[in-house]
């Protein structure tokens, strides 16, 4: 259970990723199983001191939330 933000992190972003790519009517849903990903792949990379992973998922975090804006505004 040491990797399970990791594996929470994978499911979202593959979640996300489907929603946004089949560009249905739910697509727009598919912003906040990223944010999730985002957010727990930070997590992820800050108990594994890994500054990388933590600076390009707080990129993510700031697409993701201009992607909510844009689409839930």
């Amino acid at each position: 259970m040491n990797n399970a933000w990791g594996w929470f992190g994978t499911i979202t972003g593959i979640t996300g990723g489907l929603l946004v790519a089949l560009n249905f009517e739910w697509s727009k849903f598919g912003y906040l199983f990223f944010m999730a990903s985002a957010i727990s792949w930070i997590i992820q990379g800050t108990k594994n001191n890994d500054k990388s992973l933590i600076l390009l998922n707080a990129v993510f975090v700031c697409v993701n939330t201009v992607g909510i804006y844009h689409w839930f505004s």
